[in-house]
């Protein structure tokens, strides 16, 4: 499959402003985890996944916000505890695919 020069470039825009955007939503992240700990570091944030692909990035983003639904309350919101049961198994399935991106990407490199 050949792709043109120009589309290479374009796709390469698209990827390093998706990793800078990942990036400082994960630092937001972080932001409002210290809001909510009151005196507690954050396990959040950019750093430790500044190297990772864009794919694992994503995972990381998507389980982080729903691991703040898990801090909520059951009783805080009518249904939070079918939430909750589905926001667990989902952060299950993200960790999974976390760690099949890591073993593949090392394969890809």
């Amino acid at each position: 499959m050949s792709v043109s020069d120009e589309e290479r470039r374009d796709a390469e825009k698209i990827g390093e402003l998706m990793r800078k955007k990942l990036m400082q939503i994960m630092d937001l992240q972080a932001d409002i985890d210290a809001l909510l700990r009151d005196k507690h570091p954050t396990p959040f944030g950019s750093k430790n996944w500044q190297y990772a692909c864009l794919e694992a990035k994503q995972r990381v983003v998507a389980m982080t916000a729903i691991q703040f639904l898990l801090f909520e309350p059951v009783g805080l919101v009518k249904d939070n505890e079918e939430l909750q049961d589905a926001a667990k198994k989902l952060v299950g399935i993200l960790a999974n695919q976390l760690k099949t991106l890591k073993t593949k990407r090392s394969d890809w490199i």
